[in-house]
């Protein structure tokens, strides 16, 4: 058993040596080392390489961020955690060949968040398979211009193909938790006893990780973090072309990152070296840059892309293996001191407190800031408590939505935050009562039906909230004449005397 696992270790570490091997082949071989010196001699480093390693950086933060809300639904992690592990794991694949790195990230997060290391693998394939679509559509936006060369557009054809089958197997997981499951039971009773517990725990795990795909807005954020974060790994190839006397343009760019990183997707040797100089360099070549430019280009980028990441995750590792050390000492000490407990009847050792409960979220500051410009009439105030059980009540319907509906409103709610951010040059909820009461009534009377459909949901919702309230029915009953309140809220005029009389009776 341990020869064949050996065995297979040195296949795997050949066929990547290999790999490597043939790409820098085929990057140099038609190349003047003379040229590539006088490029390298006089590529300008400052402030170019310092920009882009700090763009590259800020990417692997965002993917601690997109990380953490991936495994929300059954961990907390902080983000500096979370961004160690995922920087531990591409530090790995600068050290091990293969891309072995991603089971190395996969341990280390089933460690941090005690989920079982297939969700921690599944988390990761999901984490893979946005970050193709976000890398594709970046390739698709550098092509735009039309002077890509033919392979470039058979490349896109085929990433497409590859990355839509996988998205397919996502969402099929994550919105049909238990066809999964019951498939892999059927299946499991057909092999025995055995693989079956196996497969069925499998699945569990498969649909685990997708639990946050579930919801749109969760789905939309991490494909917007997705999208940003391969706009910022674009920063890196970005920042550099000016370094070696290149135009500083996005699309070619976004092309070298996009084609880069769909060609590391072949095993090759620790830190990509061979593959990512041949792609890098024959995508910049594909607009018109020297062969020795363009391969110098490629080795500073390279060197830009591997010392940055691999020194952060050594350190990360060093400490984590500290932390684990610690961990031990204080559960030796614990058993050598007897110090124990009793938990629910159970004598326990007690070696140190438990991290805090993570608490569900009931409501979110931007629904507040709604449903308080809704119900809140110019010139009048609300108990805050009221506001605040109105908006929990608000959003635990918007919750409810089918995932179709929830989705449409999430992308619009989406869209009237930006339009938001872009009129008053700050988010709605830091805007004043005034002004947020205005703009919702222009979007809810707006001459647009779109607009109008969009903030139906919160405007009946938070009214009906706030109307059957019980401290809003008891003012009421004392001061009958706050039924006049809602008058401001229907379109297009004001609610006279008598009409305000006949909704009171």
């Amino acid at each position: 058993m341990a020869t064949g696992i050996r065995k297979q270790r040195i296949a795997v570490v050949t066929v990547g040596l290999l790999a490597s091997a043939a790409f820098m082949y085929l990057a140099v071989r038609r190349l003047d080392f003379g040229s590539l010196r006088s490029v390298l001699a006089s590529a300008r480093i400052w402030p170019w390489v310092p920009l882009g390693i700090l763009s590259y950086v800020g990417g692997h933060v965002l993917r601690g961020q997109r990380c953490r809300l991936l495994v929300s639904k059954d961990a907390s992690l902080g983000l500096g955690t979370a961004s160690n592990v995922v920087v531990v794991g591409y530090a790995s694949n600068n050290v091990f060949p293969a891309r072995l790195g991603e089971f190395v990230r996969a341990g280390m997060l089933a460690e941090r968040t005690g989920m079982p290391v297939a969700q921690s693998l599944v988390v990761t394939f999901i984490e893979r398979v946005f970050d193709g679509l976000a890398i594709l559509v970046l390739l698709v936006l550098g092509t735009l211009s039309g002077n890509a060369p033919p392979w470039m557009h058979e490349l896109v054809r085929v990433a497409l193909v590859v990355f839509g089958s996988a998205c397919a197997v996502m969402v099929l997981g994550a919105h049909s938790p238990s066809f999964v499951v019951t498939a892999a039971s059927r299946i499991g009773t057909k092999l025995g006893e055995k693989w079956h517990d196996r497969l069925v725990a499998l699945a569990t795990s498969i649909t685990s990780a997708g639990a946050c795909l579930r919801s749109p807005r969760d789905a939309i954020s991490i494909a917007l973090y997705s999208l940003l974060i391969w706009t910022l790994e674009a920063g890196l190839f970005i920042a550099l072309l000016p370094a070696f006397g290149l135009p500083l343009r996005f699309a070619t760019g976004a092309v070298a990152m996009s084609v880069t990183n769909l060609g590391l997707l072949v095993p090759s040797s620790p830190g990509f070296v061979g593959p990512f100089h041949f792609f890098c360099s024959r995508a910049v070549m594909a607009s018109g840059v020297a062969e020795a430019t363009a391969l110098g280009y490629a080795t500073v980028v390279h060197l830009a892309f591997f010392v940055p990441v691999t020194l952060w995750g050594a350190g990360a590792m060093l400490w984590y293996g500290v932390q684990v050390g610690a961990t031990a000492a204080m559960a030796r000490a614990a058993r050598k001191e007897a110090k124990t407990t009793l938990v629910q009847g159970i004598q326990v050792h007690e070696v140190a407190s438990l991290p805090r409960v993570r608490v569900e979220e009931t409501t979110t500051p931007f629904v507040r800031a709604l449903v308080e410009a809704v119900v809140v009439p110019e010139g009048t105030q609300a108990s805050t408590a009221v506001i605040d059980d109105t908006a929990v009540f608000v959003y635990g319907q918007l919750r409810e939505l089918p995932p179709s509906l929830g989705l449409l409103f999430e992308c619009g709610m989406t869209f009237f935050r930006f339009v938001t951010r872009l009129r008053y040059l700050r988010g709605y909820c830091n805007l004043s009562l005034d002004t947020r009461r205005r703009w919702l009534h222009a979007w809810a009377e707006s001459p647009y039906a779109l607009f109008r459909k969009l903030m139906k949901p919160i405007r009946g919702v938070a009214l009906l909230g706030y109307y059957d309230h019980p401290i809003t029915r008891a003012s009421i009953l004392e001061s009958p004449e706050a039924l006049l309140a809602p008058a401001s809220l229907v379109r297009g005029k004001e609610l006279d005397t008598k009409t305000a009389a006949e909704a009171q009776s």
